[in-house]
């Protein structure tokens, strides 16, 4: 159990020290949800573990799981031009963007602003080159509308409805595009000139999911127990390989260095951590999901604040506590 473990100790820490108004920490194994337990408040609202939360970037990987669905079944390569499923991008390109440099980061697009007012498949198309595909390594968001593209082409339904037939699938019900699910607000957002309604309303498969505990850890399971319910075995090998080891990253936040591979990040440097082999993804509003596979354990750490780096939340210091619990 985790109420009184390390793990439940770490994320009571981060409101006790007013890091965080409210944390949701859950921990599951192979075998299904062991704990999730709620710390704090946030203007008179209490936290409870049903609360949605919204995902941000963990929303990453659960779209990098949802296209490479279509890439196991044969409808999709991974070496498969981005221009062939939307011809009107890449005008004046003199490279070929793939799915597989799109869910790694080496695409070389231009990255709008999460809030751009642009609808999202019209600022993909538009987008600008930052470097030569596959040549560099650079955070980009828009690139995951690129992957829904592409798994829209393959498939021929909207990306939300095949995201929400994985989430079916693997007992992630409460995964939305929608606010009706009422999230905790997002704190911080003035300070980095985020117009997070806005965002919202792009419903972005880099960026835009609310989900609750429950949802991640269900999903979390499905992958650590390898059941093929979310991907195959295969699959879930090759998006946990990394791809970004041996090219040179751009980045305005050099620490902690992640590597990529295709959806999933994974920690650059091991030698600080008790577990080896982790994979998952951080959410820009501070929410964590990762998988221990030697430990078999995942963990969910939800919270509604910018930049927790920033305000002292060290996910090193999460990771081992995960690692003994």
């Amino acid at each position: 159990m985790v109420e009184t473990g390390p793990a439940a100790d770490w994320a009571r820490k981060q409101v006790d020290h007013n890091r965080v108004p409210v944390a949701v920490l859950g921990v599951a194994s192979s075998h299904g949800i062991e704990d999730i337990v709620a710390f704090g408040s946030d203007g008179g609202r209490q936290a409870t573990t049903d609360d949605h939360f919204a995902l941000f970037s963990v929303t990453k990987p659960i779209s990098a799981l949802t296209v490479m669905r279509q890439v196991e079944l044969g409808k999709l390569a991974l070496a498969a031009s981005l221009s062939d499923a939307l011809p009107g991008f890449g005008v004046g390109r003199t490279d070929t963007v793939t799915l597989e440099q799109l869910l790694s980061h080496r695409s070389g697009i231009s990255d709008p602003a999460l809030d751009d007012g642009t609808p999202l498949r019209e600022a993909l198309t538009s987008a600008g080159q930052a470097f030569y595909s596959g040549s560099l390594v650079q955070y980009c968001n828009i690139a995951f509308e690129g992957a829904a593209a592409m798994a829209e082409w393959a498939d021929g339904r909207p990306f939300e409805d095949q995201l929400l037939a994985l989430a079916a699938d693997t007992g992630a019900h409460g995964l939305t595009f929608n606010t009706e699910c009422n999230p905790h607000t997002v704190h911080g957002t003035d300070a980095a000139g985020l117009d997070v309604q806005a965002m919202y309303k792009n419903r972005h498969p880099g960026a835009g999911l609310f989900g609750t505990a429950t949802d991640l850890l269900n999903l979390g399971t499905e992958l650590l127990r390898n059941s093929g319910k979310a991907v195959r075995p295969a699959t879930l090998a090759a998006m946990r390989r990394p791809r970004t080891r041996e090219v040179s990253h751009i980045t305005t936040r050099p620490q902690p260095l992640r590597h990529t591979g295709l959806g999933f990040q994974m920690p650059a440097n091991e030698s600080d951590l008790f577990a080896q082999g982790i994979y998952g993804h951080p959410g820009w509003s501070g929410t964590e999901w990762w998988m221990f596979p030697e430990q078999d354990r995942c963990v969910v750490f939800l919270t509604n604040v910018l930049d927790t780096p920033d305000r002292g939340v060290d996910t090193n210091e999460l990771f081992n506590a995960v690692a003994v619990s």
